[in-house]
């Protein structure tokens, strides 16, 4: 994903996710922001320190945290090192960003479809972190001070996709789901919504069907995630995944073994 300037971190990316219905995942980061609102950590308090407060712009060399469930919403970390150049050189700056306003950042999330992790304040070590829950007794995360409403804009450019093409990885095993401890409700994972550009009526591949893809050549379908398929692909052996929505799927002539064939084209 890609954030255009005026977009306010992080409840533009909250909003995201949750129109994407992430539940859990990982999200890495960069770009330039301004009006940075950062904490680090405090080794006498135990937890995160006082505020400060960043202004003008900086660049966002690394920004990673992970992404889970608070109370039935989407919650994340923005751990994050930025760079600025000043009059005594290059400064750099690390920590956690509770605010910032984008300039131009590049978002990159990976999700988690088959799990919903919850997010909850580490007792030990007094940040927030996925799994478990505060023991009792723990410390509790520091009030944040409530910002006074900002005046009315007009919307920020919306979120834009970074890349509209069928992605090109490696398949890999799903994580299976952690177990709930007891006494504690399993979180739900939430729906995603059909993406666009897949027409539900087309006939799909199925995993034993054969495909010839645009750019793979041919390839057995090993496994199908309703608008994603894991292909082994013949002239290397290798297992890829891919995404259907930006591919036009059209019935070819069964193969000579009776194997159903697919052509898949790249979506003008």
């Amino acid at each position: 994903m890609r954030a255009s300037a005026g977009e306010v971190l992080p409840d533009a990316l909250a909003t995201k996710l949750r129109d994407e219905r992430v539940a859990s995942g990982w999200l890495r980061a960069s770009g330039v922001v301004a009006d940075v609102e950062l904490r680090a950590y405090d080794g006498e308090l135990g937890t995160l320190g006082s505020t400060r407060r960043i202004a003008g712009p900086v660049q966002v060399l690394s920004l990673e945290g992970s992404i889970g469930l608070s109370q039935g919403e989407p919650s994340m970390s923005l751990r994050a090192l930025l760079a600025r150049e000043t009059d005594r050189g290059l400064e750099t700056l690390a920590g956690e960003i509770l605010s910032a306003r984008t300039i131009a950042l590049e978002v990159l999330v990976t999700a988690l479809d088959d799990v919903a992790l919850e997010r909850s304040l580490d007792a030990s070590a007094g940040v927030w972190l996925l799994g478990g829950g505060a023991a009792a007794g723990s410390r509790s995360a520091p009030e944040q001070p409530r910002r006074a409403p900002e005046p009315e804009r007009a919307p920020p450019p919306a979120w834009s996709s970074a890349l509209e093409a069928s992605e090109n990885v490696e398949a890999r095993p799903r994580p299976a789901a952690s177990p709930s401890a007891p006494g504690v409700a399993p979180a739900v994972i939430p729906q995603r919504p059909p993406r666009p550009g897949v027409d539900l009526d087309t006939p799909f591949p199925e995993p034993g069907d054969v495909v010839d893809h645009f750019a793979f050549g041919r390839a057995d379908v090993v496994r199908s995630d309703g608008d994603r398929l894991h292909l082994k692909v013949h002239k290397d052996g290798r297992v890829r995944e891919i995404a259907l929505e930006m591919l036009r799927v059209s019935r070819l002539p069964d193969a000579d073994d009776g194997k159903r064939r697919f052509k898949l084209e790249r979506r003008m």
